[in-house]
């Protein structure tokens, strides 16, 4: 299917392999984002004998294996005003600055004419973000079994929320599987692309001359302490990098519209913007190795800042299998030729506004089958989400 599509393209098969890797049910390989995220572009374009798994007649008492779930990744919920609809997203081009022609001895000799009337149009560019996703589910409640498992009303009242509650559960980790597989790609993508990405080991061992650190010893107690010291260091001065108003940190274009453009995107990320996702089993080896004097909250205080148990499989925590849909130079938007298979990624930050996911809309509709005497539930949704790779993102790596 192309890239960007207008229509809306149905994610639950990609939803479903995914979920199994982030459950563990399957091991991580490589998934495609060709028709799940959006990159911006400036291209215009039951049986009876059965109740769920079989509920047996009891008069005892009985017990519901269900607790609330909270998703990994609710910094990258927009609501649809914001972000519902087909999205253009204008952005500014900077200009050049010209001589003072008051101070300029010819433009002000005598017979010349200032002119005042020189057209200087602000360039602006156009990225646009189209389609979706969608999804849907289908609940079965049965009529004659609900009559014979329960001894009371007030079994089964009990019944019916530990069954929703599980419902919403499972409801909650479909969004948290969008969640991933938008920020995943912007993760792939810069990968992808090399430039922007933290290499921590090599970093720290050019910048200090060690040479005894590697891989497989970086958690031992003497390489692991001014490791972390130096890694605390350089992201919060790539914090303060971040909040300058450069080209650099983000993908660009050259061209619009087939013209080539005199400036790049210009960017920058206060803290209030900015997001961090830490691999937590990193960050669980800092807070037991390091005092907490050595990294205080600083980088913890960002506007938006989480620690994630695993990116994309929970059998191999910090790694990522994911093809990824990638901005080019001249504004259109491809999906890479080969997946970007990595171990080792720590971390990302990234501006508000690079990635994000909202729900627009979204329904349950129910219907009664007379003869089979039950009950189907209908929910659906429409998903966009988004990724804008002109805004800042840095992929940590251990390496």
């Amino acid at each position: 299917m192309a890239v960007n599509s207008m229509s809306f393209e149905d994610s639950s098969a990609l939803i479903n392999l995914v979920k199994e890797q982030l459950t563990g049910e399957s091991s991580i390989a490589p998934v495609s984002e060709e028709e799940f995220v959006k990159v911006g572009t400036t291209l215009l374009k039951t049986g009876y004998d059965q109740l769920n798994t079989a509920l047996s007649q009891v008069l005892n008492k009985t017990i519901y294996a269900v607790r609330n779930y909270e998703e990994q990744f609710p910094g990258l919920e927009r609501d649809s005003q914001e972000w519902g609809g087909i999205i253009r997203k204008i952005t500014f081009i900077d200009g050049d600055f010209e001589t003072d022609v008051a101070m300029d001895p010819t433009a002000m000799a005598n017979g010349q004419s200032p002119d005042p009337f020189k057209i200087n149009r602000r360039k602006a560019v156009q990225f646009n973000f189209y389609g979706g996703t969608t999804v849907e589910y289908c609940d079965t409640m049965t009529e004659d079994q609900m009559n014979t498992v329960f001894s009371s009303s007030a079994e089964f009242g009990s019944y019916a929320a530990a069954r929703m509650s599980e419902l919403l559960n499972q409801f909650t980790q479909k969004k948290e599987v969008e969640d991933r597989l938008t920020f995943l790609n912007v993760m792939a993508a810069v990968i992808d692309d090399g430039t922007n990405v933290i290499h921590a080991l090599t970093e720290y061992k050019a910048a200090t001359g060690n040479v005894t650190i590697t891989r497989a010893n970086v958690y031992s107690n003497d390489e692991f302490v001014p490791f972390a010291k130096w890694l605390y260091g350089r992201l919060n001065n790539q914090i303060t990098m971040l909040k300058q108003r450069s080209d650099k940190y983000h993908f660009n274009i050259t061209t619009y519209n087939g013209a080539a453009l005199d400036h790049p995107i210009m960017r920058h990320t206060p803290r209030e913007d900015l997001s961090i996702y830490m691999l937590d089993q990193f960050m669980q080896q800092i807070n037991s190795s390091v005092l907490s004097s050595v990294y205080n909250n600083e980088l913890l205080s960002v506007g938006d800042y989480n620690s994630v148990a695993f990116w994309q499989a929970i059998d191999d925590p910090d790694k990522i299998a994911i093809t990824p849909n990638v901005l080019q130079t001249d504004g259109t938007v491809v999906a890479a030729s080969d997946p970007i298979e990595t171990a080792d990624v720590i971390g990302m930050m990234f501006d508000r506004e690079t990635c994000g996911i909202t729900t627009i809309n979204e329904g349950v509709r129910s219907i009664y089958n007379p003869r089979g005497r039950y009950f189907n539930n209908w929910y659906n949704w429409r998903i966009r989400s988004y990724n804008d790779l002109t805004e800042n993102a840095l992929v940590i790596m251990l390496d």
